[in-house]
């Protein structure tokens, strides 16, 4: 049976890719053009975290290994993120919970991932970026599509502002869909903000990527494999 994936999946696909190429200096210079638009709570929110990523995420490491092999470590986004809030807005300060989607949508997007905004909120954020970005790094859906989208096969994450008892609903749902493992970036603590303003918040909205290279396999190697296979 051939899945229909939301228009908006397939869009943030098609341009994940050169998002992704563009490193995390590349993201920045687009994304600090942005922030004057925001107010200041948002802007230090949105700055921290594209700072946070030039500290955290930004070179590629050099790990040690035998002689004769170079090992690069490198961080690279996941896909399509969601970020969205699910609090009443009856039960949480307003301007906190705009700050917390904020953060979320900033440090996905520093990460290398598009993301995919909900509602009037996530338009409004939206709105602020997207003359900055290539077109489709960041879309909106309205709040009716919003389960449709949860359960899109090829949705890498999830960045949310909940309780936790919508935490481990939403938990418990991702688990049981199909397709890529949809990771599921939680904060419950709707006043502080204290895991979106950890350092290493960043790093669950990234993979690691390894690139392993062989100096010797040309040189010296090669040549003994061939004198030992050489006739008498």
């Amino acid at each position: 049976m051939t899945i229909v994936q939301p228009i908006q999946i397939q869009v943030a696909q098609n341009v994940f890719e050169a998002w992704d190429k563009l490193g995390v200096i590349g993201r920045a210079e687009k994304l600090e053009k942005a922030l004057a638009s925001f107010s200041d709570d948002q802007d230090k929110m949105a700055q921290w975290q594209i700072d946070n990523a030039k500290r955290e995420i930004a070179e590629t490491r050099v790990m040690p290994g035998p002689t004769g092999e170079r090992n690069e470590l490198s961080c690279q986004g996941r896909g399509p993120f969601l970020c969205v809030s699910l609090l009443n807005n009856s039960s949480t300060d307003k301007k906190t919970e705009t700050v917390g989607l904020v953060g979320q949508i900033f440090t996905a997007l520093i990460a290398g991932n598009p993301v995919i905004t909900v509602g009037q909120a996530g338009q409004d954020i939206m709105d602020k970026i997207t003359p900055y970005v290539a077109e489709g790094v960041i879309q909106n859906i309205a709040d009716s599509a919003l389960d449709s989208l949860m359960e899109a096969n090829h949705l890498a994450g999830i960045a949310t502002l909940c309780d936790e008892a919508q935490a481990q609903q939403l938990n418990q749902r991702l688990a049981a869909k199909g397709g890529l493992i949809c990771q599921l970036i939680e904060e419950t603590d709707s006043e502080s903000l204290n895991t979106i303003a950890k350092p290493h918040y960043l790093l669950r909205f990234v993979t690691e990527r390894t690139i392993s290279n062989n100096t010797t396999a040309i040189g010296g190697n090669a040549t003994l494999l061939e004198l030992g296979s050489m006739d008498d």
